[in-house]
C-alpha cells in the first residue's frame, strides 16, 4: 500500500489550514490534517481527517502511526509558523519523512530567524530597516523602535512598538534571558497613515521560480497584526516591481512551494520596505484560492505544476469576525459595503461549522 499524490497531510488548522485543507479535499485528494487545538477553526470543517497533539513527541507518534503502512513519501504542507518553528528545532527528520513543500530544511530554517532572513534580503538589494536581536542591542534613546520575535517562539507578543527607554525597559524585564537571541529590535519606519500601503504579496514557486502570485493591499488590519481586509493592487508598475523584488530574493534558494512577502510602501517618495518572508501558508492564503481556479491542481504537482490560471475579477478578500474587530479598534466606518464586493475567509456556505465555532 503506497501514497499517492492524491494523499496530502497538512499541519496546522488555523485559517489558512483551512484554507489548504478545503482547497485540496475539494480538489480530490485525501486529506490528513494535524493540529494543536480543538478551538482551531480548521478542526471543525466537514472535510479531512482531523488529530490534535500537545506535543511534538505526540506529533511524531501520530505521524509515525499514520506513515508506517505506506511506502511512498506524501507531500506535506505546514500552515502554521508555530508548527513550523517546532518542526524546524525537534522534528526535522519530517523533512525526509516527507515531501514538505517549502524549501529544504536549511533554507527554511535559515530564513526562519529574522536576522538572517535580513542579511539575505539586504544581499539582493531589498530596502530593510535597521536591525539587531536584542541580546545585542544597546539602547541609544532614540525612539521608537519596533520589537518583534526573531523566531516563532511562544512570547507574549508578536511585535510592539515600543516609544520611549521607560517602556522598552518594562517589557524587556519580562522576557527570558535565555530568549533574547530571539527577540529582534528594529528601527521605526515612521511612515504617515495617510502615505502609509501595507502590502502581501503571495507567491507559490516551484525550484525557485514564481508560478504565479497575489500583490494585495491590506487595507485592514487588528492593532496586533492581523490583516482582516485586503484588496489587489490594480498598479501594474508596482506589482512588476514586488513582484521582481521577490524573485530576486528567491534566486539560489531552489524553492518549492507558498511563500508570503510583506512590504511597508511610502506613496510620498515610492520606497518599499521589505518586512519578512513566511516559508509557508499565510492568513490570507484563501485569497489566493479565489484568485486562481485551479490553485489544487499545482499544489497536488509542485514540481511539475500547471500553468496557473487567473480569474479576471479583481480580488477583495475579508475576514467578516476580524474585520469588524479591526473597524471598532481603528473607529474606522467607511465603506461599509465591502463586505458585498468581497470573497470570505472562514465564512463558507458548503462547509459553515468553522465559522459557526468560530463564533461561539
Amino acid at each position: 500500500m503506497g501514497f499517492d499524490r492524491k494523499t496530502v497531510i497538512v499541519l496546522g488548522l488555523t485559517p489558512q489550514g483551512l484554507s489548504v485543507i478545503r482547497t485540496l479535499a475539494r480538489g480530490g485528494c485525501n486529506v490528513y490534517a494535524f493540529g494543536t487545538s480543538k478551538k482551531n477553526v480548521g478542526y471543525y470543517s466537514r472535510y479531512g481527517i482531523k488529530k490534535i497533539f500537545h506535543s511534538v513527541e505526540e506529533l511524531k507518534s501520530l505521524m509515525q502511526g499514520l506513515l508506517e503502512n505506506f511506502s511512498d513519501k506524501p507531500l506535506c504542507y505546514i500552515t502554521s509558523g508555530e508548527i513550523l518553528a517546532s518542526v524546524l528545532a525537534e522534528y526535522p527528520e519530517l523533512y525526509k519523512m516527507c515531501d514538505v513543500i517549502s524549501g529544504d530544511y536549511e533554507t527554511v530554517s535559515m530564513l526562519a530567524h529574522k536576522d538572517k532572513m535580513y542579511d539575505w534580503a539586504v544581499g539582493r538589494g531589498l530596502d530593510v530597516a535597521e536591525y539587531v536581536t536584542l541580546d545585542r542591542f544597546m539602547p541609544t534613546g532614540e525612539f521608537p523602535v519596533f520589537l518583534k520575535r526573531n523566531y516563532e517562539i511562544p512570547l507574549f507578543f508578536k511585535a510592539l512598538k515600543i516609544n520611549s527607554l521607560q517602556d522598552f525597559n518594562a517589557v524587556v524585564d519580562k522576557i527570558p534571558k535565555e530568549l533574547m537571541k530571539d527577540v529582534m529590535v528594529q528601527t521605526y519606519i515612521d511612515i504617515p497613515r495617510e502615505n502609509l500601503m501595507e502590502i502581501s504579496a503571495q507567491f507559490f514557486f516551484s525550484q525557485g521560480i514564481a508560478q504565479g502570485g497575489l500583490v494585495a493591499h491590506q487595507k485592514h488590519k487588528l492593532r496586533k497584526g492581523l490583516t482582516s481586509y485586503l484588496v489587489e493592487l490594480n498598479d501594474s508598475q508596482l506589482v512588476a516591481r514586488i513582484s521582481e523584488l521577490s524573485a530576486h530574493f528567491m534566486d539560489g534558494l531552489n524553492y518549492t512551494g507558498f511563500a508570503e512577502f510583506e512590504y511597508m510602501y511610502d506613496t510620498r517618495n515610492a520606497r518599499l520596505f521589505f518586512l519578512e518572508v513566511n516559508t509557508r501558508t499565510c492568513g490570507t492564503q484563501s485569497a489566493l484560492s479565489f484568485k486562481f481556479e485551479n490553485l489544487d491542481a499545482v499544489m497536488l504537482n509542485p514540481y511539475s505544476p500547471p500553468e496557473l490560471i487567473s480569474r479576471k475579477k479583481k480580488i477583495r478578500w475579508m475576514n467578516i469576525q476580524r474585520d469588524i474587530r479591526a473597524r471598532i479598534e481603528a473607529c474606522d466606518f467607511s465603506d461599509l459595503f465591502a463586505v458585498f464586493k468581497s470573497s470570505f475567509d472562514i465564512f463558507d456556505l458548503r462547509d459553515m461549522k468553522p465559522f459557526i465555532r468560530q463564533i461561539i
